[in-house]
């Protein structure tokens, strides 16, 4: 039994897939809610360094409840050779269609590590949106922690004049991978933290508090003591209700009196930040002596007030990704470990190639309220063939349903690089925490970096679905979907698609929906055919999901997949 799911793989590897199309929405029907255009890769703007979007993993990339408006702060280009970023924020208010950017909001920088968090409704209620980064140019001794409110709405946009928050540049600190983090149930309620790193830092972590929506901050707020370890502490943040804060990095772990190692720890909060827990490793996650947590590499977040997290190990051969789960209360917790880079590895015969999907780096967690669906995102490699050559990067993932009890493979969630991103490059995926649901189908909206220098900033959005194998259905032949041109259009569809194909000459075919499962759910036509022919299948029927529309011949099958969407 072959995987129909990889057939969307190969069909945007390969460059037949074409931009979804959505049927229009009767706008006097109060039951539908109109939908955000659904978009394939859009260029926003350009980066001046990869580091643009890869900050802590204080995510760069915020989109509000409906999907509607999606904020992303980036380092653009500067000019400046030596510090060649500055700080800008793009937006858009349909989707990801189009996009717009406003800035700079800051000088020329080396290093911009940045954070954006809000409320789910940041697109309706001003002052909802909160931006911070570090600002450092060459030296990284003269750098300051900046935070800026969007005081309108990105419809409409107003920023404030960049605060410095109190004490949070030399010589009082030197901050490094700042975040920033709304409490869930009081958005005025903010959390920021920086790490006081480099050129003089004595190595502590630090959060400011702001009551009033970012207007007004505390003094620095010692956290903990974190020794480098050469490859940045990272940091974190994430928060639940009632005065939850997490905050996650990675220290030194003492294995032995000459054996030290770089290990992920957490400390928690459960008054807003103003006192925290010691530190503490998160136990089960495996490292070795060449483990390397980059500061690229880690991400958390709270569902239903228990921590998520994600770490990637770089430094060693099968060093996950891991998502992460924690079950317990504070002080308390008991953390389940899932090895994404096995969960997520799989290969499987396509046109008589072998493909193999391996999850990489840049690993981003995100949730579906709506269905319970948590993802673990990341860079993936595709490598085709015996020889395994190297055809691109993806984002994809896995996905749990179930709290982490059962995992599923993400298809691709992004059109493939076509090899334009190296196995060794920096290219990189910022995924936003909220998933946002569509028919009970979470959907991705990420920032995409492809390589390190002259850099491009990417918007990419996606449909979370199944690379499962739909039980019962024959093995598909990809070449067929070439011989017969067949095509089924819209993709994402409510109430009528269309199936297109031309047969060579009169042979018997059939025309099948199925189902995830393996279940047929509509026989759309049996019969003789020859030469051009259009069908048009009803979809308002199906429920709301993924389904393979598969073209049965005497030569084989071929097979498309649409998501019914009402």
């Amino acid at each position: 039994m072959r995987r129909l799911g990889m057939l969307l793989l190969a069909v945007m590897v390969l460059g037949w897939a074409l931009p979804y199309n959505v049927d229009p929405v009767d706008p006097q029907d109060p039951v539908q809610k109109p939908t955000a255009p659904v978009t394939d890769r859009v260029a926003v703007d350009s980066l001046g360094d990869i580091r643009g979007i890869l900050g802590s993993q204080g995510k760069c990339i915020i989109v509000s409840d409906g999907g509607e408006a999606i904020a992303i702060l980036y380092g653009a280009p500067s000019g400046d050779p030596n510090n060649p970023m500055k700080e800008k924020v793009a937006y858009s208010t349909d989707g990801g269609s189009s996009w717009v950017t406003f800035g700079p909001f800051s000088g020329n920088c080396r290093r911009e590590y940045n954070a954006v968090d809000g409320a789910p409704d940041f697109n309706s209620v001003a002052g909802h949106l909160y931006f911070a980064w570090q600002e450092n140019t060459q030296g990284y001794n003269d750098g300051a922690l900046k935070v800026m409110i969007e005081e309108n709405v990105p419809s409409a946009p107003s920023f404030s004049v960049p605060a410095t928050m109190p004490n949070s540049q030399p010589p009082a600190m030197f901050p490094w991978e700042p975040d920033i983090a709304v409490a869930p149930d009081d958005p005025t309620n903010i959390v920021a933290t920086a790490w006081s790193y480099l050129a003089g830092g004595n190595g502590w972590a630090y959060c400011w508090i702001s009551n009033d929506g970012g207007y007004t901050w505390t003094d620095t707020i010692p956290m903990a003591s974190i020794t480098p370890d050469g490859s940045g502490s990272c940091g974190n943040l994430a928060r639940g209700t009632g005065g939850y804060v997490i905050y996650t990095y990675q220290d030194w772990y003492l294995f032995t009196a000459t054996d030290s190692t770089p290990y992920p720890y957490y400390m928690e909060s459960t008054d807003g930040g103003f006192t925290w827990s010691a530190e503490t490793p998160i136990s089960g996650v495996p490292v070795n002596t060449g483990s390397q947590f980059w500061w690229t590499e880690m991400d958390a977040m709270i569902v239903n007030n228990q921590p998520w997290l994600c770490h990637g190990d770089i430094g060693t051969p099968g060093g996950g990704p891991y998502a992460i789960k924690g079950t317990g209360s504070p002080g308390s917790w008991t953390w389940t470990i899932y090895d994404a880079a096995v969960l997520g590895a799989d290969s499987t015969n396509f046109g008589g190639e072998v493909w193999q999907c391996l999850p990489s780096q840049y690993p981003s967690l995100s949730y579906n309220a709506t269905n319970g669906m948590v993802l673990c995102s990341y860079k993936a490699n595709v490598l085709i063939g015996a020889g395994a050559v190297y055809n691109g990067a993806h984002i994809q993932g896995i996905y749990t349903l179930d709290d982490g009890a059962n995992w599923s493979i993400t298809d691709p969630l992004s059109t493939a690089d076509n090899g334009s991103i190296l196995w060794s490059d920096w290219s990189g995926t910022e995924v936003a925490t909220h998933l946002v649901n569509f028919g009970n189908y979470g959907r991705t909206y990420a920032a995409w970096a492809q390589g390190a220098a002259a850099a491009l900033l990417n918007f990419e959005s996606e449909f979370v679905t199944p690379w499962g194998p739909p039980i019962g259905v024959e093995e598909v032949n990809g070449n067929l979907v070439g011989v017969y041109r067949f095509g089924v259009t819209p993709s994402v569809t409510s109430n009528i698609c269309c199936a297109t194909f031309t047969v060579p000459s009169a042979t018997n075919v059939s025309l099948r929906v199925y189902d995830v499962s393996g279940r047929v759910v509509d026989n759309v036509f049996s019969g003789q055919a020859a030469g051009e022919q259009q069908i048009n299948i009803s979809t308002a029927q199906l429920a709301n999901g993924t389904y393979f529309v598969v073209l049965e011949t005497e030569q084989g099958n071929a097979a498309q997949k649409i998501v019914a969407l009402h």
